[in-house]
């Protein structure tokens, strides 16, 4: 009885709530607790107007779009009956202006680039709607410098409420494991390549860089990684995981080189010498054609201090043909098959330390004597003698940044070098008569651009996995002051102007342009269409058929290609057209830019 009493009295006050709420109208709104928000600016949140009548649900609505604002810890909209009539009461609670901000917990990234990013800003009210922006930018600053952190907390300080708390959680390094299932490198070593340490704020794009350092010393077959958990969320171990390749070489056999001499070589090197880093090798070549043995001794060293300091060392007595004759491809010998030989006895001394993960300064030494020999014509403009002695230092600077040094798919490469030198030129004769005897110094400069494309996605854990790729060179070198001959820009061959003869055209200037279109067809091939535009000028005069010119005179080369890796080093063969339509066949031992 008593419940059913109870029911009946609710259902008559909503009646007459029902009543009064469709009766009376809004005489005033009264604003409360607002200090920095204006008035004007709360009221227009709100859909309740004066003079409309009085409805519950409208005053609901108003409370959520003031709440909406951003600018209230607290938010209360109700109504109150005066004489029929009804007052709109809204009483608000501020959150605290803000006169500091504090960043907590930021290693990676200093304190000045996260404030550009917060859209708060000391003298502003703290707003709710702008922590999300805020945290998103500081998130995405983060990522877009290969780092990875969460905002903890974005919120005033409940000690010191006008200090806007931003605490950052970054990402670190817990651990780094070496995973090498031959062992033939020493730990030690790969350390000091891998500069990615535990403690350091986790930077993905530093970790593949260490990969890319690994696998660009051509010690290992594979070079991938695994990143997992550490001790906690916000901590990563990485892996590095090596299958090693097989350095130390003994090879003996037949090759051809560039300049399609045919010739016998033996080989002893290792690239990885006890497993220490350390280069070293001994190459003799004795060609069919004659002129003498080339001998080789190289030592390189990429770690001498604590700077990353590689050095390099190397004894040679080299014999290059000038206009070698029909030997392999078709091309013709300027001076009726009557080549001959220089050759280059001496040494060179050169030095790299890094500025930082994508620049490089290089000094280079180099000291030789030049004597030319096996001169078989008769007519003295059939060939260029300039013998002596020759001494140069080269000062160098390198910008790297390429996704790999073997087979780049994507990033740039620059290069800049000047080379002051010096000449002692004893006996000279042939098409520059005695022009350049005694003493010459001369500044030879170089400039070189490399760029990569590719449409297909990075290469995150396979560093060898094949590209598409279209890859462009340009090049420019000058010489100012006397220089002999032989220290000239050269253009023509494998590694410069396909389509021609090797050292076709020379010169104290010298530019060059190639593109490539490089299509895999397994992981150790690829098929290649090229273009090369270029040339050389304003050099010594002509030799034979070999017609020089003082101007710029530029000229094309275009073809295909294949170039494959072998256990003996990287091979390319290139058919190559010059622009009258003559094809010429390019072998070269190495790889392309």
């Amino acid at each position: 009885m008593v419940l059913r009493i109870w029911m009946i009295v609710s259902l008559l006050l909503t009646v007459v709530v029902a009543g009064a709420q469709g009766t009376g109208v809004i005489k005033d709104i009264v604003v409360q607790g607002n200090q920095h928000v204006s008035r004007e600016a709360i009221l227009a949140a709100m859909r309740t107007k004066v003079g409309q009548p009085y409805v519950q649900e409208s005053l609901d609505q108003d409370k959520l779009a003031i709440e909406n604002l951003g600018f209230f810890q607290a938010v209360d909209v109700h109504a109150e009956s005066v004489s029929n009539d009804w007052r709109v009461a809204v009483i608000v609670s501020e959150y605290p202006q803000i006169k500091e901000i504090r960043v907590t917990g930021n290693k990676a990234i200093a304190t000045d680039e996260i404030m550009k990013a917060i859209t708060l800003k000391p003298g502003d009210i703290y707003n709710l709607n702008q922590r999300n922006p805020s945290t998103t930018n500081i998130e995405n600053l983060y990522k877009k410098k290969g780092f990875f952190a969460l905002v903890a907390d974005f919120a005033p300080l409940q000690e010191s409420p006008n200090t806007l708390n931003v605490a950052i959680t970054e990402a670190s390094v817990e651990k780094i494991n070496i995973e090498d299932k031959d062992g033939r490198t020493k730990e030690s070593v790969l350390r000091r390549l891998i500069k990615t340490k535990p403690g350091d704020p986790f930077n993905l794009t530093k970790w593949q860089n260490d990969l890319r350092r690994l696998y660009g010393t051509q010690w290992f077959e594979s070079v991938e990684s695994r990143n997992d958990t550490g001790s906690d969320p916000g901590k990563v171990d990485l892996t590095a995981v090596l299958k090693e390749t097989k350095t130390g070489t003994f090879n003996i056999g037949l090759q051809l080189d560039p300049r399609s001499t045919l010739a016998g070589f033996v080989k002893v090197s290792d690239p990885n010498f006890r497993g220490t880093g350390q280069n070293v090798g001994v190459s003799i070549l004795q060609s069919t054609q004659g002129g003498g043995t080339s001998v080789d001794l190289d030592y390189g060293n990429p770690f001498i201090d604590h700077h990353d300091t590689s050095m390099s060392a190397a004894l040679y007595s080299h014999v290059i043909y000038r206009f070698t004759g029909t030997g392999f491809g078709g091309a013709a010998n300027p001076t009726a098959g009557r080549q001959y030989i220089e050759r280059r006895t001496g040494g060179a001394l050169g030095f790299q330390r890094p500025f930082n993960d994508d620049t490089t300064f290089s000094l280079g030494l180099r000291s030789e004597t030049v004597k030319t020999g096996d001169i078989q014509a008769t007519n003295p403009n059939d060939f260029i003698k300039q013998d002596g002695n020759l001494n140069s230092i080269t000062l160098g600077l390198t910008r790297n940044k390429r996704d790999t040094d073997i087979d780049p798919s994507r990033g740039d490469w620059i290069h800049a070098e000047a080379q002051p030198g010096f000449a002692n030129i004893t006996e000279a004769g042939g098409a520059v008569g005695n022009s350049l005897l005694g003493h010459s110094t001369y500044v030879k400069s170089f400039l070189e651009y490399r760029r990569y494309f590719t449409k297909q996605p990075p290469r995150l854990k396979d560093l060898a996995e094949p590209r598409r790729v279209l890859a462009l060179r340009v090049r420019y070198g000058e010489i100012n002051g006397r220089a002999p001959f032989f220290e000239q820009f050269f253009a023509g061959g494998s590694d410069t102007l396909r389509g021609y003869d090797e050292d076709r055209f020379w010169g104290s200037q010298m530019f060059l342009s190639t593109a490539e279109y490089r299509y895999p067809i397994q992981k150790s091939m690829n098929v290649i269409g090229f273009v090369d535009y270029g040339g050389a000028w304003g050099g010594y005069g002509t030799v034979g058929s070999f017609t020089q010119s003082t101007k710029p005179d530029l000229h094309i080369g275009y073809g295909v290609g294949v170039s494959f890796r072998t256990p003996l080093g990287p091979i390319r063969l290139d058919l190559g057209f010059n622009e009258k339509g003559k094809s010429r066949t390019h072998f070269l031992i190495g790889t392309s830019f």
